[in-house]
């Protein structure tokens, strides 16, 4: 099945996706365990709108151990051939849902090791216009040792109140203050003023999180930086923003970790 893209169609034809429907599971893991290191990729990838955005996807992936993508695109509920022959597991949570069109988005994340558990959390608020939810993607993976590495593919609500997006965030962190081990949280933040931005790295800090120092700010976006990556429990390698890729409004970005002394 082809992807197309979302922009022909209306957003007013979107609704939040039913809660009891909305996880799907895409593809198979390729491996049983995680190596010495870690490749994360976390990209808003603006509902597959601009040209090139498989190509470099699946050139991104191919790099990566884990691949966190939001504002993805699902077509009927069906893995595409991408899917399959990624050697990642894709768990994805359906946000929004047009009925009409049987398409729907939301956070996607891809793993080469098979996830423990998933499970999403929808935003208590909900953004104007369609008047829908946010929602973020939890994902657990097994460690050497014990451990359990959890993953949290965010996209935060957007064009609402500074108390709104508040309660958002202590949903993230209330998820992170509840886990006993290694944490990587990532995604677009919509961080386009300093009150959001503040916000978010005072509570991250707060559940012991640190920020990946990497920036992509585009002017789109107030020339703010929306899209951020955050840990703790793993050693950062490296961080960087993958600004040759253009078919997104949103830069890619990288991060390498070692896994060794996680736990």
């Amino acid at each position: 099945m082809p992807f197309f893209p979302l922009k022909s169609f209306p957003l007013r034809s979107f609704r939040a996706a039913p809660e009891d429907d909305a996880l799907k599971k895409l593809g198979e893991a390729s491996t049983e365990a995680f190596g010495p290191t870690l490749r994360l990729i976390s990209w808003n990838i603006f509902k597959s709108q601009r040209r090139g955005w498989l190509s470099d996807l699946t050139t991104l992936a191919t790099g990566a151990d884990m691949v966190l993508l939001q504002e993805a695109v699902l077509h009927g509920g069906v893995a595409h051939p991408f899917h399959l022959a990624s050697g990642l597991e894709w768990v994805m949570v359906e946000n929004l849902r047009s009925v009409r069109e049987h398409v729907t988005t939301g956070p996607k994340t891809g793993c080469r090791v098979a996830a423990a558990s998933m499970a999403f959390v929808r935003s208590q608020d909900f953004e104007p216009i369609i008047g829908t939810p946010k929602t973020f993607l939890h994902t657990e993976y097994p460690l050497a040792g014990g451990a359990r590495l959890l993953v949290l593919n965010v996209h935060a609500i957007n064009l609402v109140s500074h108390t709104k997006f508040a309660r958002q965030v202590a949903q993230i962190t209330s998820k992170v203050q509840g886990h006993d081990g290694p944490c990587i949280i990532a995604g677009d933040f919509n961080t386009w003023n300093e009150p959001r931005w503040h916000l978010l790295q005072k509570s991250m800090a707060g559940a012991g999180l640190t920020r990946a120092p990497v920036a992509a700010p585009q002017w789109r976006h107030f020339n703010q930086t929306l899209d951020h990556v955050f840990y703790r429990g793993v050693r950062l390698i490296s961080a960087r923003a993958l600004t040759h890729v253009r078919s997104s409004d949103h830069i890619p970005l990288a991060a390498d970790f070692d896994l060794t002394s996680a736990g």
